[in-house]
């Protein structure tokens, strides 16, 4: 229904037939909190995990400005392509799918133009991306990259049971006991690994078959790439916690109390 309503005020001048909708989510669902736990299944991990149920999303553009509709995409795509498929519609129209007008120039971001992609004229622009980097490695620390098909892990990752996963995709808390609930819970998030761990994402979506030792030559060029970003890394914002930042000594509102940290 939001469909419909966000649809109806754009009929009356026009503007609904040079628009173009784009939905998706930022991440997997929780495994935990958020008043339920969430099961990504058939896709392993959760939320705030460098599996693929917490980075893969599901989207969908709908636009009469579209050449192809009510096709699958599986054309690799990552949130910062939006910042420059975006001001490339917005300079060049979505009619232009071959890239004829080169739109304005944003300079090193991180995201490429993907309309070609989306309208099914061309494949993506991408070939990889960088998951995450927390430069602690050793200490807890892990960063994972997508490369082609190739996914590497390195580092301290929380395992996540699949199997349990499934498990939990069919209940709720309104058919279990809280304490049965819970237990599946932590058994689906339970356990960590401390290694390098490449996955073909492609043949194997749900993650169950690590690959490292039959591939060392795509082992070695991923973590190539890895130092590559994080030697371009950018110091890490997030401080900690501060209890001078209490809202209780700023009237109860949270505001800056730090110029830097």
């Amino acid at each position: 229904s939001s469909g419909i309503n966000a649809e109806w005020p754009l009929r009356p001048g026009g503007m609904w037939d040079n628009t173009i909708f784009i939905f998706f989510s930022d991440n997997g669902g929780p495994a935990k909190g958020h008043s339920i736990g969430q099961s990504n299944y058939p896709l392993r991990g959760a939320k705030y995990s460098y599996w693929e149920g917490g980075i893969r999303s599901a989207s969908f553009v709908h636009s009469p400005l579209l050449p192809n509709t009510g096709v699958v995409n599986t054309e690799l795509l990552h949130v910062t392509d939006w910042l420059p498929t975006l001001t490339y519609l917005g300079a060049c129209g979505a009619s232009d799918t071959t890239g004829t007008c080169q739109g304005p120039l944003l300079g090193d971001v991180d995201g490429v133009n993907q309309w070609s992609a989306i309208t099914g004229a061309g494949a993506s622009n991408r070939t990889e991306f960088l998951v995450n980097i927390n430069q602690k490695i050793g200490k807890g620390g892990n960063a994972g990259l997508r490369m082609g098909p190739w996914k590497l892990l390195q580092g301290v990752m929380k395992s996540y049971n699949t199997a349990l996963s499934e498990t939990l995709s069919h209940l709720s808390p309104s058919v279990l006991e809280e304490d049965e609930y819970e237990e599946i819970i932590n058994g689906a998030t339970a356990g960590s690994s401390s290694q390098l761990q490449l996955y073909n994402v492609e043949t194997d979506p749900s993650e169950t078959d690590e690959v490292s030792s039959a591939h060392p030559d795509v082992v070695q060029r991923m973590l190539a790439r890895l130092e590559y970003h994080k030697g371009r890394a950018v110091r890490p914002r997030n401080c900690g916690k501060d209890k001078d930042s209490d809202p209780t000594k700023f009237g109860g509102v949270w505001t800056p109390w730090l110029d830097s940290c």
